[in-house]
């Protein structure tokens, strides 16, 4: 049996562990093959500071996207993920990588993890990004995974309780929709879920400083087991599992950024969380 390929949309960096310099590695410790289309080129991370490099001409992604049609690998991809676009226009391409793939493959799986921003610094993202997503990105999607702040930012209020967050996520429409870093009460972080209109929640305590790049192993993750076959559930609980055993590993190692080469055998074999029904 061939492994999954999974065609992943967003950012490289040079330095750490973020966008697809996380995904695509926890993506083929997990048995995947990964195809990468990246929207921006980073010296590394903006939250070390400004970082060299920039946002891949939209027409340039695009001719790639078309070579990959030339050679016709599209039919051959099993799921794609879409993450940091760097402009709006990039989000143009991505909305077409989606459609030209499920044309090709009708069965492959659509995450989208909408980045605009988070609680601690606001939206860093250009205007009219989080319009993309809204408006054309997320309604070709079979998952979504915003953070609490991008949650608000899509639903257009502030959210304060699990019941709003709920609500919030029923507005998006996706079969599968997450919601990370949801801030709970007594210095609780949640993962919040719908799951074709069950709802799921995995609470920890709350840590200083994460590493940057754990929602994009995450949503990597997800993807990784939803095509493997495990159910929505299952797969979510392995990959808050792995999120969890990684900022541990983070914490003893004294590191500020995911130890993915350190800790790469918790890929696969960090224990699964499970998330628990809402009374």
């Amino acid at each position: 049996m061939s492994a999954p390929t999974i065609l992943s949309i967003q950012s490289r960096v040079a330095h750490g562990h973020v966008g697809n310099a996380a995904a695509a590695f926890v993506l083929q410790v997990l048995g995947c093959e990964v195809i990468e289309l990246p929207t921006v080129l980073l010296s590394a991370h903006p939250g070390h500071g400004r970082p060299g490099g920039g946002a891949i001409p939209p027409a340039l992604l695009a001719d790639m996207l078309d070579g990959l049609d030339r050679i016709g690998v599209l039919s051959s991809i099993d799921g794609v993920i879409v993450g940091y676009l760097g402009t709006t226009e990039t989000g143009s391409v991505a909305a077409d990588a989606i459609e030209r793939v499920k044309h090709a493959n009708p069965a492959a799986r659509i995450l989208i993890d909408p980045v605009i921003g988070d609680r601690d610094g606001g939206r860093y993202v250009a205007d009219g990004i989080a319009e993309i997503f809204r408006d054309r990105l997320i309604p070709l999607a079979d998952v979504v995974k915003p953070n609490h702040f991008e949650l608000e930012v899509l639903a257009g209020r502030p959210i304060a309780t699990v019941a709003a967050a709920l609500d919030a996520l029923a507005a998006l429409g996706v079969p599968l929709s997450v919601v990370t870093s949801l801030e709970l009460a007594d210095g609780m972080i949640g993962t919040l879920a719908l799951i074709e209109g069950k709802s799921r929640l995995q609470a920890a305590r709350a840590v200083a400083d994460p590493p940057h790049g754990l929602g994009d192993s995450l949503g990597a993750a997800l993807m990784a087991h939803l095509v493997a076959g495990l159910t929505p559930e299952a797969a979510l609980a392995r990959a808050v599992g792995m999120v969890e055993a990684m900022i541990g590993a983070a914490i003893a190692l004294g590191r500020d950024e995911l130890p993915l080469i350190e800790a790469a055998s918790l890929i696969a074999h960090a224990p699964p969380r499970p998330l628990y029904p809402l009374p």
